[in-house]
């Protein structure tokens, strides 16, 4: 069940990312999200592997909802807030975007939790909300970056 769950949010997150009106350049998209992709696989490693914070399951379906998790939902989620943030001028439409972002990510990976996926040892939510918002963060100062490389090459 709980890699079924997270197919649905997999593929809602592409759902929302795909009828964004206004997107980043493909270039820009593709590697903001390969930058996602290895601070998201570093820090998943890091946080279990190395410093025990939580544990993974061993479970098939609860690993491969996580690495779905891991490599979709998140990394889609973290670029759809790039691109609105990145590509708006409304600041409600900017706020919006950060509380769907940061709110979907909180509950998505609190859902892994309780469905055993994922199980806390040093870790609690408060560290999660705290990573989520660090995450928003970088994904907003990556995207600031590439852009001004974008700019510089025309």
């Amino acid at each position: 069940m709980s890699l079924v769950l997270c197919l649905i949010f997999a593929w809602f997150s592409i759902f929302v990312f795909a009828a964004l009106p206004n997107k980043l350049s493909i270039t820009t998209n593709v590697l903001l999200y390969m930058i996602l992709a290895i601070v998201d696989i570093n820090k998943l490693t890091l946080l279990s592997h190395v410093l025990h914070f939580f544990q993974l399951s061993t479970q098939i379906p609860k690993f491969l909802s996580v690495i779905v998790h891991r490599d979709l939902t998140f990394s889609l989620t973290l670029l759809t807030f790039a691109n609105v943030y990145l590509t708006t001028p409304k600041s409600l439409t900017k706020i919006g975007i950060s509380l769907y972002s940061y709110a979907f990510l909180v509950g998505s990976g609190q859902w892994l939790r309780w469905t055993g996926a994922i199980t806390y040892v040093k870790w609690n939510i408060f560290y999660e909300c705290l990573l989520i918002l660090l995450l928003h963060v970088l994904v907003y100062g990556m995207g600031r970056w590439l852009l001004a490389i974008k700019q510089k090459e025309v």
